[in-house]
């Protein structure tokens, strides 16, 4: 199954709740939805709305934990960004949702060996403490699209690899930005699901939306078609393998790309016929 949504509330929806921004997204003709916790939480009562709501559309939930996240540096900004993921993966759980998104951190003065190192023991103890909560939400670490950040493809999937019960998030943008404009080609695309093969997924979230880079990786979002990346070429690579995906955009025009990407998903089921 393929389902599309928005990373937050369709920005063309009046009403600015995330209930509304569910109704609204089923109305679009869209299937999937993330709640973002970057500017802080909602109530418990809230997540349970959502979930109600979000069964009655259908309209498969996801979360995203706030972005000033830092699980290699020293222990007091892991400590906060734990409780910042502890209580987003806990509201999660309530909402329903399929995954929780992470970012990592900074590499700092560290070596991306040690960096490597920190990030699976952090992660493994996040995971630990939310399994002994009885929290079953995956936390799904995204791929950076920044070169002093941690969070290669590489990386991520070696994390998912020694972590069991971690997923990947494929940010196709940041991938393409950070190997400087990597992604041209239907093969491309492949390399990256191959690439997270190991991790045994029979489920993919993947991250779309155009962007700018520089040799340093990424330098800021755009619309899909102000991007280099053949989006068309990811979905071909998704039809032909028959992927079981989420694709949420994370363009500055959130649900239009979103849209976009829907049609762009029919042209190569045509393609594929």
């Amino acid at each position: 199954m393929i389902r599309i949504g928005a990373a937050g509330i369709p920005l063309s929806c009046k009403d600015r709740t995330n209930r509304d921004g569910v109704i609204y997204t089923k109305n679009l003709g869209l299937t999937a939805m993330e709640v973002q916790f970057s500017r802080g939480f909602i109530t418990e009562e809230e997540a349970r709305d959502i979930r109600s709501v979000a069964e009655a559309c259908d309209v498969q939930m996801y979360v995203h934990a706030s972005y000033y996240i830092n699980l290699i540096g020293d222990q007091r900004n892991v400590e906060m960004s734990t409780r910042k993921i502890v209580t987003s993966a806990r509201l999660a759980h309530i909402m329903g949702a399929k995954t929780v998104a992470i970012h990592t951190g900074f590499y700092g003065s560290l070596s991306k060996k040690k960096a490597l190192q920190r990030m699976v023991a952090n992660v493994r103890t996040l995971r630990d403490g939310l399994k002994g909560e009885g929290i079953e939400v995956p936390l799904g670490i995204q791929t950076i699209g920044k070169k002093e950040v941690f969070g290669s493809l590489e990386e991520v999937v070696e994390v998912c690899k020694r972590v069991r019960g971690v997923v990947p998030i494929l940010d196709m943008a940041h991938i393409h930005a950070r190997g400087n404009g990597r992604l041209q080609e239907k093969e491309d695309f492949q390399e990256v699901f191959d690439a997270a093969a190991d991790v045994n997924l029979d489920h993919y979230l993947i991250y779309l939306t155009g962007v700018t880079y520089s040799e340093e990786g990424e330098l800021f979002h755009v619309p899909i078609r102000k991007g280099d990346m053949p989006v068309i070429k990811l979905m071909e690579c998704i039809i032909e393998n028959d992927y079981h995906v989420t694709i949420i955009s994370e363009s500055p025009i959130l649900e239009h790309d979103a849209v976009y990407a829907q049609i762009l998903l029919d042209r190569a089921m045509e393609i594929a016929k």
